[in-house]
């Protein structure tokens, strides 16, 4: 399953669901749920109004409801929404953590000149970063030097505190894809990479969050991104230096990671910054990524205020 975050043309954002290709809304399948079922779930009622799939996560009986979808789809009567009518958000808009990655692929540390990492390098992204897989992306007008990052994103299902790597992936709920957008020029300005993460819409997400099961061991997919239809990166996650489980046991010997946190992982070669000359975003560039399994997103960068 899929678990998106959505509106219509009119309304506010409620949390979807694909369901082998046809998307239900997550409210109207509770309430079908409760009633065939005859089990009012606690807390989950309040997380599908606050459209937020972090609060979903963390609800009392989530695992039960979820079971019952993936076990028999969505409940009979529940109406199938158009999905060609639907504007996507991203789907975790309000993680409590949002935790990135630096030089996690051998062949970027190569490209870039930098020394294999001897523990995976941390930066952060708030929320404010975070927009939706087909928003428009404003260039800050304080940076000339915008570069596009293709990552695979992880998203905890359950508290992790110091889990072994072995277990580490019976705590992820799933996947997504993300644009961990940076301005080169104010990111190296210090030994801090933060500013250089942290600008408004700098963190594209989506389509939604696959299921860890639905995508499979996370070991060997394909990253690709396009700029204005040219092929720019092309890596599989078996060239990370530290993968997924490594990367969510390192994390949770260091802090309590909660239902909803976002590990981005890293990128792969091609990045603007490694080209000669380096070759950054414009205003009128559409930047398209995908990772097989998980989705495609799409922006468009535009001018600064």
């Amino acid at each position: 399953m899929e678990f998106l975050r959505y509106k219509k043309a009119r309304g506010g954002y409620r949390l979807g669901v694909n369901i082998a290709g046809t998307f239900y809304d997550l409210g109207d399948c509770y309430r079908q749920y409760r009633d065939l079922a005859g089990r009012r779930l606690p807390g989950l009622p309040a997380a599908l109004a606050a459209a937020s799939l972090r609060a979903l996560l963390a609800s009392p009986g989530v695992d039960a409801f979820l079971d019952a979808l993936r076990g028999d789809g969505a409940p009979a009567g529940v109406s199938a929404l158009d999905g060609a009518a639907l504007v996507l958000g991203a789907p975790l808009h309000d993680p409590g953590r949002f935790i990135g990655i630096g030089l996690n692929y051998r062949s970027h540390a190569r490209e870039i000149g930098q020394a294999v990492p001897p523990e995976p390098p941390l930066f952060a992204k708030w929320a404010n970063a975070i927009t939706g897989p087909r928003a428009d992306v404003r260039l800050p007008a304080q940076s000339q030097a915008v570069d596009y990052e293709v990552e695979l994103g992880v998203v905890i299902g359950r508290r992790a505190r110091q889990v072994a790597v072995k277990e580490a992936l019976d705590y992820v709920f799933g996947y997504t894809v993300i644009n961990d957008v940076s301005a080169r020029d104010l990111q190296f300005r210090t030994g801090q990479w933060l500013a250089g993460k942290i600008s408004d819409g700098f963190a594209p997400m989506g389509p939604a969050v696959v299921e860890r099961a639905d995508v499979g061991p996370p070991h060997d997919l394909k990253l690709e991104t396009w700029v204005n239809g040219e092929l720019r990166q092309q890596g599989r996650t078996s060239d990370m230096i530290y993968d997924v489980p490594a990367l969510v046991s390192h994390l949770s010997h260091l802090i309590t990671l909660e239902p909803g946190d976002v590990i981005a992982t890293g990128t792969p070669p091609g990045v603007g910054m490694s080209r000669t000359p380096p070759s950054y975003l414009a205003a009128g560039d559409v930047v398209r990524m995908r990772i097989t399994g998980v989705g495609v997103i799409e922006n468009r960068f535009i001018a600064a205020d």
